[in-house]
């Protein structure tokens, strides 16, 4: 396999993975709609045969499920991030084929640009769409949860959109040599995605749970920064047991 070939392949591996990655975070986004759908639902009167705790029962364990789900979507997208980190190529490759790259990115990257710009004109909308339900709607918890329902759907749209094509930049700053993410620590980010791949869907259906249907939903925030605080802990823990590992593996050596 000739150099060209290589930083084909990378490229190629590297892209259906943002793809991936973009997918993951999406189905996030999407979730969380669902999960602000059924308290609508709830709230609305939709299901007024049921007593009000067997609704919750039912809205939390269907939400628990989910995020479950997600939990294991997040741990294949990492592990799929770790076979895509095998395939970079080597300092040879790149530098045979930079003049090729350096082209590549020259003619990509205003399309690239382009698509990343609507993606944040689309996040940028979304204080205005919260701002319109607010002002139509005479009920305004209903309109905050409608207009986060339309949020999440507008973030996931905008991620999918444009996550990929600021990896693609990326890339090719990488191919480059402008950075130096082609050799990051593949164990540490792997364990740091393990950590996030858990916390993520945890933090946000606790908070969930003690917002929507919790007596003190003023304070259910606390939830984020304190996963936060725990998902830091464990993240230096891996990493410095990694780095005791390996100290010993080269006392070995």
């Amino acid at each position: 396999m000739n150099a060209d070939d290589r930083i084909i392949n990378y490229m190629k591996a590297r892209n259906q993975y943002a793809g991936t990655v973009a997918c993951t975070v999406a189905v996030q986004l999407f979730a969380l709609a669902v999960y602000l759908c059924i308290y609508a639902l709830i709230a609305g009167g939709v299901f007024y045969s049921l007593s009000e705790g067997t609704g919750k029962v039912i809205a939390l364990s269907v939400c628990g499920a989910v995020a479950a789900g997600l939990v294991i979507v997040n741990v294949l997208c990492v592990i799929k991030g770790r076979k895509v980190y095998i395939t970079r190529p080597d300092s040879i490759a790149i530098r045979d084929s930079e003049e090729i790259v350096r082209l590549a990115y020259i003619t990509a990257r205003p399309v690239l640009i382009h698509k990343i710009t609507w993606s944040i004109i689309c996040l940028a909308t979304t204080p205005l769409v919260y701002i319109t339900f607010l002002i139509f709607m005479e009920n305004q918890e209903l309109a905050s949860t409608y207009a986060k329902i339309v949020i999440c759907l507008m973030a996931a749209f905008a991620f999918l959109y444009g996550y990929p094509c600021l990896d693609r930049i990326a890339c090719y700053r990488a191919l480059l040599g402008e950075t130096h993410e082609l050799y990051y620590d593949s164990g540490s980010n792997a364990g740091r995605g393990y950590v996030i791949s858990f916390a993520i869907p945890v933090s946000v259906v606790v908070w969930y749970g003690l917002r929507y249907y919790g007596n003190s939903g003023d304070i259910a925030w606390i939830v984020f920064p304190a996963t936060a605080l725990f998902a830091l802990a464990v993240i230096f823990l891996i990493g410095w047991t990694n780095g005791v590992t390996g100290k010993k593996a080269g006392d070995e050596l």
